[in-house]
């Protein structure tokens, strides 16, 4: 009896020791700050939107909408690409030992990166203050103009920094300072103006907050990354001094074609915001991206799927073993795709009730939108992860095609059909563009690759069956094993 309650006591030892093991692998570590990082980016976004339509004014709320729409897509030209590119050169440089050149590179990718975020939003401001006065928003945006530069600006740097401290392989940082740190800070800026009791703000003093915690954010990032390339990069004696690493003229031949891609995603996916706010005023922008606000809750899936499958990708592509990808990836985007879809349910089904309790009841006449949208969001997870496959297969160049082509023609069709038929008619010609690109996408992977990982319920129960029975048969092994040593 004492025999068997030592073993028992030994087993529970070991698994102990196995599961601290596995919580210090850096892998899984990383995996885990990335994947808390995004749960609490999503959510606190949408808890920011929240309150912030609980404190705007309509007409306030939707201008707020459409300057965060062009904060980001200043953030994506700005940029200009180097957030992606920078991953890449330092993760090659430090593999090859060449730490002097990692330093380097990173510091000449902030010196293109200020001035890209400087030049990015005082054009902004200077176009919105001239030529975009009368045709984007209208007096609103043109008094916030400053501040939505400015935000412009935070918003570049903040996103280069985030992936210098992950090409340096900092998971930690670069999920703290990628939007984290900030949202944080304006929740709680948010909760203290409340708790002293002020019920309503101007757009412009919650553009003044958001620029403020975003300012907090990057001086805290640059602050820990001057830490880290000073101390993480230290001059070898082995590297030669004539090594000078890559010129801005380098950087930028692979930077700009990201740049290019991640621009035409942002039209397929993001510019509907903007075509409103041409043809309407900013309470039916308000109504309409409060039901693209909720999307967030369905794009948290198709973030954690891409997560989990750069990883797969990753381990088998080098190998060759796209069989391997597939069977993983089904069980990925089953696993995804599950969840998103009662919720999604729900927001088409009482879309109504959802908008209201969450942003008020002048947002309950978007449930059409909202059901719409959903839709949208559950074809984006049902096809896969095909753009990442292309992606990160070698393929790049017929992503970047697909993605063009489809965001010109769905741009073009939702400004030819939104001044005669509202913003319904736009909410379905953006979900039929998104449709068009994964349906191209999913065949161009089944083409070049010759694997098709989308939403298949029956291959999912399948491969967990599969999965079950070989736990079971490795249970059964190590049983065996044990009776064999007693």
């Amino acid at each position: 009896m004492r025999s068997k309650r030592s073993s028992g006591t030994r087993h529970k030892l070991e698994r102990f020791h196995d599961l601290r093991k596995l919580t210090r692998n850096r892998t899984v570590n990383g995996g885990l700050w990335i994947f808390a990082g995004r749960a609490f980016f999503a959510g606190s976004a949408l808890l920011i939107n929240i309150l912030l339509s609980r404190v705007l004014n309509t007409a306030a709320f939707g201008a707020y909408l459409m300057a965060f729409n062009i904060a980001f897509f200043g953030g994506v030209v700005g940029t200009l690409g180097l957030n992606q590119s920078i991953i890449r050169f330092l993760a090659e440089q430090r593999e090859k030992g060449k730490q002097t050149w990692a330093r380097k590179t990173a510091l000449l990718s902030l010196k293109i990166a200020m001035i890209g975020a400087a030049g990015t939003g005082i054009l902004y401001t200077l176009l919105q203050l001239t030529l975009l006065r009368g045709v984007l928003g209208s007096e609103i945006m043109a008094s916030a103009a400053l501040w939505t530069g400015l935000w412009i600006m935070l918003t570049v740097l903040q996103n280069v920094m985030a992936e210098t401290f992950r090409g340096h392989g900092d998971v930690r940082q670069a999920t703290l300072f990628s939007g984290v740190l900030s949202n944080f800070l304006m929740l709680a800026g948010l909760g203290l103006l409340m708790w002293l009791g002020r019920s309503s703000l101007s757009l412009e003093h919650a553009l003044i907050l958001v620029t403020v915690c975003m300012g907090i954010s990057c001086i805290v990032a640059g602050w820990r990354l001057l830490k880290l390339l000073q101390g993480g990069f230290r001059n070898p004696t082995n590297e030669p001094a004539a090594d000078h690493g890559p010129n801005a003229r380098q950087l930028l031949a692979v930077s700009l074609p990201m740049m290019a891609s991640n621009v035409a995603l942002f039209m397929l996916t993001s510019s509907d915001i903007w075509i409103l706010g041409v043809f309407y005023d900013e309470s039916e922008v308000a109504i309409y991206g409060a039901a693209v606000r909720l999307m967030a809750v369905l794009n948290f899936f198709v973030v954690l799927m891409n997560t989990l499958m750069t990883s797969i990708i990753s381990k088998y592509f080098g190998s060759g073993q796209f069989p391997s990808i597939q069977n993983a990836g089904r069980i990925i985007v089953g696993i995804s795709t599950l969840p998103a879809i009662l919720i999604g349910m729900v927001f088409m089904l009482m879309g109504e009730q959802v908008l209201q309790l969450a942003f008020g009841s002048a947002y309950g006449s978007g449930h059409a939108i909202l059901a719409v949208l959903s839709l949208g969001q559950l074809i984006n997870l049902f096809a896969g992860p095909s753009g990442l496959l292309l992606t990160l297969t070698g393929h790049e160049r017929a992503m970047l095609r697909i993605t063009l082509i489809t965001s010109v023609v769905t741009v073009i069709a939702a400004v030819t059909v939104v001044h005669a038929w509202g913003p319904f008619a736009l909410a379905v010609v953006m979900v039929c563009g998104l449709l068009a690109q994964n349906g191209w996408m999913w065949v161009e992977v089944r083409r070049r690759l010759g694997i098709s990982v989308h939403f298949h319920p029956v291959d999912l129960i399948r491969q967990l069956m599969r999965l079950a029975g070989r736990n079971k048969n490795i249970e059964q092994q190590v049983r065996l094993k044990g009776a064999s040593y007693k």
